[in-house]
């Protein structure tokens, strides 16, 4: 799994993520969203090597991010959280990217339980906190299909902030339980704290 922050989260971009998530400022979600496009453009680059290397034919001037990714997905928030915000901003990042990369977006998975504000935990209580937090929606994850070429399904997975990895890491194992074909799921993510 590889993660890859758009930039370090100063106290500047902290202001502007708190403007769009906590008061709702979404005027500011394109701008967001733009922040992480060179991120993008480097973790789609990074998996499109991976397949290279695997695969002599593929060269760089025919790889688009559409033929590098299979689907995108998102870090869902809770019921209680969602009707707080009234969004996901991870699922409007991934929205934006998907669509703007005509790349598939899916909801694939749903929290089990609502949490506390993980930004309010120290690192051994948000990775006790988000054990088994997440499961993967089967009847979603069945309608990704397996590419042809016999590699696993390549699956971006969308979150604003990482800070200690565990959120991402129980997406990830949800979905790795969950799934028929194997998957090599990559994080991006706005910043990291």
């Amino acid at each position: 799994m590889a993660n890859r922050s758009a930039v370090q989260y100063s106290s500047e971009m902290r202001e502007w993520l708190a403007q769009y998530k906590y008061r709702g400022n979404e005027k500011l979600e394109p701008l967001l969203a733009q922040m992480m496009f060179p991120a993008f453009a480097a973790i789609t680059k990074e998996a499109a090597s991976r397949t290279a290397s695997n695969s002599p034919a593929t060269t760089a001037s025919i790889v688009t991010p559409a033929s590098v990714w299979d689907a995108i997905a998102f870090v869902p928030v809770s019921a209680e959280r969602a009707e707080e915000r009234g969004f996901n901003q991870a699922e409007r990042f991934a929205a934006i990217l998907a669509k703007q990369n005509h790349i598939p977006i899916f909801d694939l998975l749903f929290r089990e339980r609502h949490t506390e504000k993980q930004s309010f935990k120290s690192r051994s209580e948000r990775m006790k906190d988000t054990r088994r937090l997440f499961q993967a929606k089967p009847d979603l994850l069945s309608l990704l299909q397996t590419p042809a070429q016999g590699r696993p399904i390549r699956l971006l997975l969308i979150d604003d902030i990482y800070t200690t990895g565990s959120t991402i890491q129980a997406c990830s194992t949800a979905l790795h339980q969950q799934s028929q074909a194997p998957l090599a799921i990559y994080a991006l993510t706005w910043a990291r704290s």
